[in-house]
C-alpha cells in the first residue's frame, strides 16, 4: 500500500485520466455514430463515456482509502455541505420554475454538486494554512489561482467569439475546471508538496 503523503499525487493521475479518457468518449461519441448503423453498435458508442465516468468514481473510493482519518473527515465534510447546497438549490429551482424561470438539464445539479465541493474542498485547505499561522500565504495562494482560472476562461471565451470555438456555459465551466485542475496538479507535484 502506497503511504498516505502519495495518496494526492495518484488521486491526480488517476481521476484525472479517468476524465481525459471521458471527455474522449463523450466527443469521439458524436463523431462515431455517425460513422455506424447497426442499432446495438450505435447504443452502445452512445453510452460509451458511462465506464469512465464509474472509473473516476473508484479513483475518489480509492483515494479516500489511502487518507488519513483527519483528511477523510474533511473530505467527508466537505461532501456533505455540497450536498446539503445541491439540495438546496435543486428544491428551490424547482419553486423558481413555477414562477418562470427555464428547466434546466439534470446534469446541471452536479454541476453544482461539483462546484459546491470544489470550494468547500478549498475552504477546508485554506483553513489548514491559517491553522498552521500561514494567512497572508493562503490568502495569496488562493486569490492566485481564482485569477488564474477567470483570466484564462475569459481568454478562452474571447478567443472562441472570435474564432468560432464553441463557448457555450458548459464548455466555459469545463474550461475553467481544467485550468483549476491544473493549478492543482502544479501544487500537488511541485517539491513543496509533502501530506495529503
Amino acid at each position: 500500500m502506497a503511504p498516505v503523503s502519495q495518496a494526492p499525487r495518484r488521486y491526480f493521475i488517476e481521476f484525472n485520466g479517468a476524465m481525459l479518457l471521458y471527455l474522449a468518449a463523450l466527443f469521439g461519441r458524436v463523431y462515431a455514430v455517425h460513422l455506424v448503423s447497426n442499432p446495438v453498435l450505435k447504443t452502445l458508442i452512445l453510452l460509451s463515456p458511462i465506464p469512465f465516468v464509474c472509473l473516476g468514481a473508484w479513483a475518489v473510493v480509492r483515494f479516500y482509502r489511502r487518507m488519513d482519518e483527519y483528511h477523510r473527515l474533511q473530505l467527508l465534510e466537505s461532501l456533505a455541505i455540497s450536498a446539503g447546497v445541491t439540495a438546496v438549490v435543486t428544491i428551490s429551482w424547482v419553486f423558481l420554475e413555477d414562477v418562470g424561470f427555464p428547466h434546466p438539464p439534470i446534469w446541471y445539479a452536479f454541476m453544482v454538486l461539483m462546484a459546491c465541493w470544489g470550494i468547500a474542498a478549498c475552504y477546508f485547505g485554506w483553513k489548514d494554512k491559517v491553522s498552521e499561522g500561514n494567512l497572508s500565504r493562503a490568502l495569496k495562494s488562493v486569490a492566485v489561482t481564482w485569477i488564474i482560472v477567470a483570466v484564462a476562461t475569459a481568454a478562452y471565451a474571447l478567443i472562441a467569439s472570435q474564432t468560432g470555438l464553441p463557448w457555450s456555459w458548459p464548455i466555459l465551466w469545463l474550461f475553467a475546471t481544467f485550468v483549476f485542475l491544473v493549478r492543482m496538479g502544479f501544487f500537488i507535484f511541485s517539491k513543496k508538496f509533502k501530506s495529503c
